[in-house]
């Protein structure tokens, strides 16, 4: 699309980076109005308006235009999270819970997955365009079975979720909790605070190498557009796997924040080697660093976003799945123009030491986080032995 319009780096970051603004905008604006929304409807128009959307991209011949637009498409777009995760949160069971954060952290890799693939061919042919026929297919596509199975989907898990509930009810009226609500709450919106922080930190990784790595590949080592994008499909293939690992990670580390922390270090090793690949012209050393840190932040990401259901009980899921996501796209907004504008003035190189540094800073605010947890630890400790 660079070669396309004439455009340098940082313009054309501009247009992923308007994107990306509003749709963090929008999650927090969707994650406090989902609690009001038909999903029904609210689903269908948000896929049927970025249908048409990705329409009028293919075919205009305008970039000035194009960037408004995806926009737009971005703004559109946020209704789907945070409405989805209140869907989610009301509909399913107990027991449905981890499988569902799985399929639903894969869902992104695997689109990613196939319209790079695709983009890859279209490259080879010169028509880019088709991603973007592509995209306004499926969404009509997707939108028409959305309407048509909607209720037939949900009526099974509703009325297991209503089981559940009565279930547990019954349960709780047995049981007696000495736990300090307010030292609780403290916890959660701390947890809460610091995972805003970190969303911007993995999604300035994450999607600054989705959208960067065919740049780095043909720039630092003279590829083709074509074979670049098409190498640049392991991304996506290993984030999936890095979505189902988060899982069982968490199960070891159960503890948000400390999983986080110790995930930032292994991707500021790692961010290393890909500085080192790239110095000595070593393709594979650098692409295997590309995957991996991939494969890490992608887990992250997943253990992020899905963060509200998990605490469904304690928390407006809709609306935090909202607020966390909004700055998940804090990040992809940076990223897209920020690590561009780098690039142009400073070289790749800068832009993977700005990423070392940022899993730096992480290492700090977990520090911060575990005083601050310890503080809580000896105030409820005080509170029970009054």
């Amino acid at each position: 699309m660079g070669d396309y319009y004439q455009i340098s780096k940082a313009e054309a970051g501009m247009v992923p980076s308007f994107f990306f603004f509003a749709y963090g905008i929008g999650q927090v604006v969707n994650g406090l109005l989902c609690k009001k929304y038909n999903i029904r409807w609210m689903i269908f128009l948000s896929l049927f308006v970025s249908a048409v959307i990705n329409l009028i991209v293919a075919l205009t011949p305008n970039f000035e235009i194009v960037k408004w637009l995806w926009m737009i498409n971005g703004f559109v777009l946020s209704i789907l999270w945070p409405t989805l995760i209140r869907l989610l949160s009301e509909a399913l069971p107990q027991k449905d819970l981890g499988k569902s954060s799985v399929i639903m952290g894969t869902t992104v890799a695997t689109g990613t997955l196939v319209i790079y693939g695709l983009s890859s061919v279209f490259a080879m042919f010169d028509m880019f365009k088709l991603s973007f026929y592509t995209a306004a297919f499926w969404d009509l596509i997707v939108a028409v079975l959305w309407i048509f199975l909607y209720r037939k989907a949900f009526k099974c898990a509703y009325e297991e979720k209503t089981k559940e509930v009565m279930s547990h009810n019954n349960e709780a009226k047995k049981e007696k909790f000495f736990e300090n609500d307010k030292v609780e709450k403290c916890i959660i919106y701390t947890t809460i605070c610091v995972l805003c922080l970190y969303a911007i930190i993995v999604n300035l990784t994450k999607d600054g190498l989705a959208t960067w790595v065919p740049s780095i590949l043909k720039e630092n080592f003279a590829m083709s557009d074509s074979v670049s994008i098409l190498l640049t499909l392991t991304l996506p293939v290993v984030a999936i796997f890095g979505n189902l690992a988060a899982l069982k990670t968490h199960k070891i580390i159960p503890d948000y924040i400390t999983h986080c922390f110790v995930v930032f270090i292994i991707i500021g090793g790692i961010v290393g080697m890909i500085i080192a690949g790239i110095s000595r012209t070593q393709i594979i050393v650098t692409l295997m660093g590309l995957m991996l840190v991939n494969f890490m932040a992608s887990s992250l990401n997943s253990l992020i976003s899905i963060f509200p259901v998990f605490m469904r009980e304690k928390v407006n899921s809709g609306l935090f799945a909202g607020i966390i996501n909004g700055f998940c796209y804090v990040g992809s907004t940076i990223s897209s123009y920020g690590l561009g504008l780098v690039a142009d003035n400073f070289r790749w190189i800068t832009v993977f030491w700005l990423l070392i540094g940022c899993c730096f800073f992480a290492g700090i605010v977990w520090c911060i986080y575990i005083c601050v947890r310890y503080i809580l630890y000896v105030r409820e400790r005080q509170l029970l032995t009054k």
